[in-house]
């Protein structure tokens, strides 16, 4: 049953090590992009979409199942052991877990263990167990990784804070599509208010054709940052608030791109491994479920031909290359489109670390075979009480992924579920994380139909 997970275990060690026989330690420090920005630029107001940092911060139960067995995980509290059960007579969850003495749900995890002097001391014994066998492996490397890594003595395997922020920049896509001739989205990057303003004056055509702009936050994550301009006015509102701050404190550097909105099919996502000696394996594509910006999930396979993953491939390869040139190695996920023309476009941006589809990959390797459809789904629930995972199984019943049949939802993360719980009768917000097998598209919207009405049923009760 392990084979496989091994396997990637093995791919993933060698790609960041050079070697298979060490132990990672996996940091699954989500939304790390945040400090990735700079303070020292102007930014527009920006509401933060999706749910509370307590929710978001227990994703990093999501890598239970990209761990090996021969690997440690890092988490904010023990996992629920019905959940693990589950998980480990599937064939995952086999990590050892380590997990934060003191849970503040307001920190993301690795806030929380440099909160955390216990767990700090338990950190550095492992170093000293291991050696130099053991490797630090974050979802993406900030400041804050740096500091763990140094005060722990467990050493990074990927690079550099400062290489993750540069390859992550909106604008870094957009150059190297122009350097490596992959087809680009009309538009321009923006380093000054000057800047924008001329590239509004380039770009005005298409509103005056009916069509819209958008502007981004090169540093933006989750949909925030993400403003899409209709008209003249919307654009010169943003001016604007931007002046009125440049004015106010006296800083006059931006960091955007606007781009021409493209109508689209679908939304798309692919990875690549890139290894330190530069080798570039290409690791599948995807269809990516999005909603105002924000990812909700993933479609397996994708509806591309075999003409459009050609391009999808190509650009994967030549961007690999880029990247490790630029200092880069590890996990990297691109987002792409195809439009209403069937026209792909090859890459939209950049996400150089971890991507969703990351902790994906061992459940596609393990139960989703050529042949079959998968729908990789976060789904939300409004409670008003403890959601234990005994009662969550009981409910769905069948609907629960068995392998004797190949079909169901197999749950990925439970923790999200009750993270924000503070006190009985009280409303809170979860999300249950699971991938849903079946043997058709439509026997996966029927379960995915059947696991909404069980979760719909289950917020109006609790």
């Amino acid at each position: 049953m392990t084979t496989v997970l091994t396997d990637f275990s093995s791919r993933l060690k060698w790609a960041l090590t050079g070697q298979h026989d060490v132990t990672f330690i996996f940091l699954n420090n989500f939304e790390v992009e945040e400090y990735w920005s700079d303070p020292e630029i102007l930014k527009l107001p920006s509401l933060s979409i999706g749910s509370a940092a307590d929710v978001v911060n227990r994703m990093e139960e999501l890598g239970l199942f990209l761990a090996g067995e021969n690997d440690i995980i890092l988490l904010k509290s023990v996992p629920d052991q019905a959940f693990m059960a589950e998980a480990q007579s599937l064939g995952f969850g086999r990590a050892r877990c380590v997990a934060a003495r003191c849970n503040e749900p307001a920190l993301n995890i690795t806030a929380n263990l440099l909160n955390c002097s216990e767990t700090l001391d338990k950190l550095r014994s492992l170093s000293e167990e291991s050696g130099t066998r053991a490797f630090l492996v974050p979802f993406g490397t900030s400041a804050q990784e740096e500091e763990l890594s140094r005060l722990t003595g467990i050493p990074l395997a990927v690079p550099s804070a400062d290489v993750f922020r540069r390859v992550n920049d909106k604008g870094y896509s957009r150059r190297l599509n122009a350097e490596l001739g992959i087809r680009q989205i009309p538009g321009v990057e923006c380093t000054s208010l000057e800047e924008l303003a001329s590239g509004f004056e380039r770009l005005k055509p298409v509103l005056e054709q009916g069509g819209r702009l958008v502007l981004k936050d090169s540093m933006g994550v989750s949909g925030k940052g993400i403003t899409v301009i209709a008209d003249e006015t919307r654009f010169q509102k943003c001016m604007s608030m931007l002046e009125k701050q440049a004015s106010k404190k006296d800083i006059h550097r931006i960091n955007y791109v606007l781009e021409q909105w493209i109508d689209k099919i679908c939304d798309l996502n692919y990875q690549i491994l890139i290894d330190r000696s530069g080798g570039v394996e290409f690791l599948g594509v995807k269809e990516s479920l999005v909603e105002q910006g924000v990812h909700q999930g993933h479609l397996m396979p994708s509806r591309l031909d075999d003409v459009q993953l050609g391009i999808i491939r190509e650009a994967a390869m030549r961007i690999g290359a880029a990247l490790h040139r630029d200092g880069y190695y590890g996990i990297a996920g691109m987002d792409a489109i195809l439009d209403e023309d069937s026209t792909v476009w090859p890459n939209l941006e950049i996400n150089a670390r971890f991507n969703m589809s990351t902790y994906q990959t061992n459940i596609q390797n393990q139960w989703l075979p050529d042949g079959m459809f998968g729908l990789a789904k976060k789904y939300t629930l409004r409670l008003m009480h403890l959601l234990e995972y005994g009662e969550l199984r009981s409910r769905l019943g069948g609907l629960m992924f068995k392998p004797e049949n190949g079909e169901g939802l197999l749950i990925n993360n439970f923790a999200t579920v009750n993270a924000a719980f503070r006190s009985e009768g009280s409303l809170f917000s979860g999300r249950l994380y699971g991938v849903i097998i079946a043997s058709s598209p439509e026997r996966l919207r029927a379960i995915d139909e059947s696991v909404e009405a069980v979760l719909s049923c289950i917020n109006e009760v609790m």
